[in-house]
C-alpha cells in the first residue's frame, strides 16, 4: 500500500510540476506588461492579456453607439511557450489615417500582420481592425506593441 502510495504521489508531482512552470511565470510576466503598458495585464490559464479601450466618438447610420459595442480598444494577449520564447496575438481597431503608421511599427518589430478588416458598414469614422502575431522576446513584443499603440492618434 505504501509502495502504490509512493507511486502515485510521485507520478501526480512529475505531471504537475510542468504546469506549474508554465502558470508560475504568469504573475511575473503580467506584472512586467503592467509596467511597460502603464495598466493592468489581466492573467488567466497562462496568458497575460493588455486591454486598453479607445474613446473614439462613433456614430453607426448617425445613432451614437459606445465604444465598447464598436469593440474599440487596442488589444494584447502574451503566452509564454518556452524560456525565454512567447507568443504575441493581438486586435487593434484603428482610424483610416492610423493603419499605415501602426503596420510600420508592427513590421519593424518584425511582427506579422494575420489581418485588416472592417467589423461594421456605415460607421462614421470608418474603423478598421488589424490583427496581428509574433514570437520572441516578451520584452521586446511588448515594447513593439507599445509602439504601434503609440503611432496612433490616441
Amino acid at each position: 500500500m505504501k509502495k502504490i502510495f509512493f507511486i502515485l504521489t510521485s507520478c501526480l508531482m512529475i505531471v504537475s510540476f510542468p504546469i506549474q512552470m508554465v502558470y508560475g511565470n504568469e504573475k511575473t510576466g503580467c506584472k512586467v506588461l503592467e509596467q511597460i503598458f502603464g495598466t493592468n495585464a489581466k492573467a488567466e490559464k497562462g496568458v497575460c492579456k493588455v486591454e486598453i479601450p479607445r474613446n473614439i466618438p462613433i456614430t453607426y447610420r448617425g445613432i451614437k453607439l459606445s465604444p465598447e459595442t464598436m469593440e474599440l480598444e487596442f488589444i494584447a494577449t502574451f503566452e509564454q511557450i518556452t524560456h525565454g520564447k512567447t507568443v504575441v496575438t493581438g486586435e487593434f481597431s484603428l482610424l483610416e489615417s492610423e493603419v499605415t503608421p501602426v503596420l510600420d511599427t508592427l513590421r519593424k518589430g518584425n511582427l506579422e500582420i494575420s489581418a485588416i478588416h472592417n467589423h461594421w458598414i456605415y460607421e462614421k469614422p470608418r474603423i478598421i481592425y488589424l490583427h496581428f502575431q509574433g514570437v520572441g522576446n516578451m520584452r521586446n513584443l511588448a515594447q513593439t506593441v507599445k509602439a504601434a499603440i503609440q503611432a496612433t492618434q490616441s
